[in-house]
């Protein structure tokens, strides 16, 4: 068995995390007080042991959903998706 990362942004999965601005991760307690004045957008972190020849690759996006359900540890990430009138990710 090894153990592998996938990143679920919106209904899509990957191995990488989307390119999102780091300046606008949600971090401190303050912001996740606001969350819910504010656009954000969640990419969440599963980390998903697998076979050893598990192949991302071979498996479809609805295959990966089911595959992320089975984990026993994620994260959310939470970023601003827009932080005035001019900013959005």
């Amino acid at each position: 068995m090894k153990t592998i990362t996938l990143y679920k942004f919106k209904d899509s999965i990957t191995l990488k995390m989307p390119l999102l601005k780091e300046k606008i991760l949600l971090s401190s307690f303050n912001d996740l007080i606001a969350i819910d004045l504010l656009d954000t957008e969640i990419i969440t972190e599963y980390t998903i042991d697998v076979h050893e020849d598990f192949n991302f690759e071979y498996h479809s996006n609805e295959e990966l959903l089911e595959l992320c359900k089975t984990s026993k540890s994620f994260i959310d990430h939470h970023f601003v998706t827009t932080l005035n009138d001019y900013d959005v990710i």
